[in-house]
């Protein structure tokens, strides 16, 4: 395990969402995106997939579009797994409402999303933190340094796992202009 670990979370919204970003997308993705339909589940997926390659090029130094990307389950080899680009980094993915989140380090990393209702009992929002946690160390694949997440629109919970022994430094960034230039490349 590495100590300072360095993990970039990537945020954007569902206004994010371009048809001209499915020419990143592979064509096992582009089947998935179509059997969506048109709605916000086709949205956070189109924005998701196209984070997770900016994601990876910025920690890589190349284009997202040079970005081979995978998701072969490892039970039924289904391409509806965990985000993999060969030779790293290590990517999570989550997304809720409006909100798409990235995660990328150079360590096992996980991290989870949930949306809370405005007014939702306190016991709510606690069941909701725990339920962040637990999904964001599953994703990472042990246990390791949390962090509790504060998404850039209110109404939300999330947190953070990475496979450290101490808690990393976290960069929080924006996807606007990456996703801008994403669908000007196609």
């Amino acid at each position: 395990m590495t100590n300072g670990a360095q993990v970039d979370v990537w945020w954007a919204t569902l206004t994010s969402a371009d048809i001209a970003l499915a020419g990143c997308l592979t064509a096992a993705e582009s089947r998935r995106l179509e059997g969506l339909g048109a709605g916000a589940a086709a949205g956070r997926f189109l924005v998701g997939s196209a984070l997770l390659r900016i994601a990876a090029a910025d920690r890589r130094g190349c284009k997202a579009g040079e970005v081979e990307l995978t998701r072969t389950c490892p039970d039924c080899g289904e391409p509806h797994g965990r985000p993999v680009v060969a030779g790293g980094p290590h990517l999570s993915l989550s997304h809720a409402g409006v909100l798409v989140v990235v995660a990328a380090a150079d360590v096992p990393v996980g991290v989870d999303l949930e949306r809370v209702e405005d007014g939702a009992d306190p016991g709510e929002r606690r069941r909701r933190d725990r339920w962040v946690v637990d999904e964001a160390v599953l994703k990472a694949g042990d246990e390791g340094a949390l962090v509790a997440l504060e998404a850039p629109l209110p109404g939300y919970t999330g947190a953070l796992a990475v496979v450290a022994p101490a808690p990393p430094t976290v960069r929080h960034r924006r996807a606007n202009e990456p996703l801008a230039r994403l669908r000007r490349e196609g």
